[in-house]
């Protein structure tokens, strides 16, 4: 069977308690914080399955991928370990990503390491799988659809599989090649801005673009696959992507939060509350530039408003 991998997102779905936010945690080394961190989600009784869990657009490309090839959809959470999206696993508000409020960076008392972080989790969330195990009957493709972030977090654990199953592996991301670890170079998949240009038929925003290039990748060219290796890979992608245009480079007006507040409640009613759609008709229609992470936070407070 085909293994896809994706990562968790930040959009949850479900109500999280408070006890689950990591900003909600004392202070502690990042063993005794993973300890703490899965003794309260163990003890949580409101649980999901991580589809009911997870949204954004990234995670349904990736259910669509997963869908397409008839996959196991495993998940790369900061807060759960990994995790199969049918699992019933508790709602939380968990990061990787250094200075937002739930990083678990904030959190350490010592230097934060994220594979550290995910060594500590996964040994001791009550919740989490071991990819070795995850991938032990894999005898498919292994596609990963990874931020940066989450690149550096499960590397070890990629580099460490079989040679004959990390073979198999395909990733895609939007990190630079020159960030990724140099034992997993050589399954990135050769996906560029062209995704985001106007022959495209898989644009989106920059949060998405690994999910996006993977449910590209499976529809142009791993559905009709009959044993290509890695390299045949790139090359067809390299060929499905030479005829798309790069996006044309548009300069935005910055603005600050109150400002933004205002527009976005203006907008809303029109693109019915969608903060994805909202940042698309901000960058596309209305020429204004704002960081994703920025955005989701401002129509949040928005949506608890009209709450």
């Amino acid at each position: 069977m085909t293994l896809v991998i994706t990562t968790c997102t930040n959009r949850k779905r479900k109500p999280v308690s408070d006890s689950l936010h990591m900003a909600a945690l004392p202070q502690a080394d990042l063993c005794d914080l993973a300890e703490e961190w899965s003794r309260r989600l163990a003890a949580e009784p409101a649980r999901y399955r991580g589809d009911e869990i997870y949204g954004g657009r990234g995670f349904r490309e990736a259910m669509r991928a997963a869908e397409l090839l008839d996959a196991r959809l495993l998940v790369v959470s900061a807060g759960l370990g990994l995790i199969n999206v049918s699992q019933s696993v508790p709602p939380y508000a968990c990061t990787v990503l250094v200075g937002t409020e739930d990083s678990v960076a904030g959190r350490t008392k010592n230097r934060f390491d994220a594979a550290e972080w995910w060594r500590s989790l996964t040994e001791a969330c009550p919740f989490s799988s071991q990819l070795q195990d995850a991938a032990a009957d894999n005898e498919g493709l292994l596609c990963a659809a990874l931020s940066e972030a989450y690149i550096e977090m499960v590397a070890v654990d990629l580099a460490a599989l079989p040679a004959e199953r990390l073979a198999r592996l395909r990733l895609f991301t939007r990190a630079p090649i020159g960030r990724i670890p140099e034992a997993l170079r050589r399954f990135l998949m050769p996906y560029d801005d062209r995704l985001d240009g106007p022959d495209s038929p898989h644009r989106g925003t920059r949060s998405d673009f690994a999910g996006r290039a993977m449910r590209h990748f499976v529809e142009a060219i791993a559905d009709a696959d009959s044993g290509s290796n890695v390299n045949d890979h790139a090359a067809a992608v390299e060929t499905a992507l030479s005829g798309w245009r790069m996006p044309a480079k548009v300069a935005r007006v910055r603005h600050d939060d109150e400002a933004l507040r205002g527009l976005i409640r203006e907008h809303w009613d029109a693109e019915g509350g969608s903060s994805s759609r909202l940042l698309r008709r901000f960058r596309d229609q209305l020429g204004i530039a704002c960081e994703q992470g920025r955005f989701a936070q401002l129509a949040r407070t928005v949506r608890d408003e009209r709450a």
